[in-house]
């Protein structure tokens, strides 16, 4: 288990794995106009599951694995922490199956299935973006840098809300936090910029 977790915390690892993620997701993003409501990345996964198996599977570990070296870099094992970190994993297969149907060549949502879908999609994103949000808040006297992520952060929400509004539940919807939430921990996992005093004396 020591072995595992040395791995997915290896800075290359998790940088090869953000920047394939980010490529990744970006490719999805555009398969389709991201300005089409109609062209989210759950709708293109109805018609090509493989390509969106591969999107969650990308997502989920990105983010779980930086959760787990982000707490120990930070000294914050937290309940608090741990429930997001794994609320946000465990949505990430309920937002894979329970998903639109195609029913004569078009996606429709059955049942109870469209409220579960975009109740997952919503406790993934709301669960990274707190566990992010509160890591910086905690770690902001370590690293007063983070200051910068916690206003990155509520710029990502207010975009988020103007593309809700002017254009609709799109692929654009989905693609910005995912692109901010990689740029920050890419820098804050892969970099030397947001070490703490502790981590950048060991390195010297």
């Amino acid at each position: 288990m020591a072995n595992i977790r040395k791995v997915v915390s290896n800075k290359y690892f998790l940088g090869g794995l953000l920047i394939t993620a980010f490529v990744y997701s970006t490719v999805l993003c555009f398969f389709r106009n991201p300005l089409i409501p109609e062209n989210t990345i759950s709708m293109i996964g109805v018609e090509f599951p493989p390509l969106f198996l591969l999107w969650i599977l990308l997502n989920g570990c990105a983010f779980f694995f930086c959760h787990i070296t982000m707490e120990k870099t930070y000294q914050w094992n937290t309940k608090l922490g741990r429930s997001l970190k794994w609320g946000a994993l465990i949505a990430m297969p309920v937002f894979y199956f329970v998903n639109a149907t195609m029913v004569d060549g078009v996606p429709v949502y059955l049942g109870i299935s469209k409220p579960i879908h975009w109740g997952a999609a919503i406790i993934f994103i709301g669960c990274n973006a707190a566990a992010m949000g509160f890591l910086f808040i905690y770690a902001r006297k370590q690293v007063p840098r983070f200051k910068i992520f916690i206003g990155l952060i509520i710029v990502m929400v207010i975009c988020m809300l103007a593309v809700i509004i002017f254009i609709g539940k799109s692929a654009l919807f989905e693609a910005i936090p995912s692109w901010l939430s990689y740029i920050m921990l890419f820098l804050t996992n892969c970099t030397s910029l947001f070490a703490p005093p502790a981590q950048k004396e060991q390195a010297a």
